[in-house]
């Protein structure tokens, strides 16, 4: 399983963005994609903040749609604000990717650096 964040959920639906091609490839593989519903909403807010609300509507509905792909529940909020505020740097949504990624035993699907270094941090 993986764990989506905005960077990867946004290129995806971005044409222009750098990551664009490689975000269609990863979320092509058929393993399993959990999205928080915290980056679930930043990604369609942006989306439809940049691109007009109904790129943000579409988008919704085609991640909805894909079959290996879910909202993941809540994750502990003291355990996220911890993350959120012991690594510099770090976004309140990132520090819900690396948390929901600890929870599930998951991998994470980010182009940020930033959360992904935080992830191997905290894996043995």
């Amino acid at each position: 399983m993986r764990v989506a964040d905005t960077s990867a959920l946004y290129a995806l639906f971005s044409e222009g963005d750098r990551f664009h091609k490689r975000a269609l490839k990863d979320m092509s593989a058929p393993a399993p994609v959990a999205i928080p519903s915290e980056i679930l909403v930043e990604t369609i807010d942006l989306l439809a903040y940049r691109f007009g609300p109904s790129a943000g509507k579409k988008a919704l509905d085609s991640l909805l749609q894909l079959p290996h792909v879910r909202v993941t529940e809540k994750v502990e909020l003291s355990a996220v604000k911890e993350i959120y505020d012991r690594a510099k740097g770090m976004s309140l949504a990132d520090a819900f990717v690396v948390q929901t990624c600890v929870a599930l035993g998951a991998e994470v699907l980010a182009y940020d650096k930033r959360i992904v270094a935080e992830l191997r941090k905290r894996r043995p």
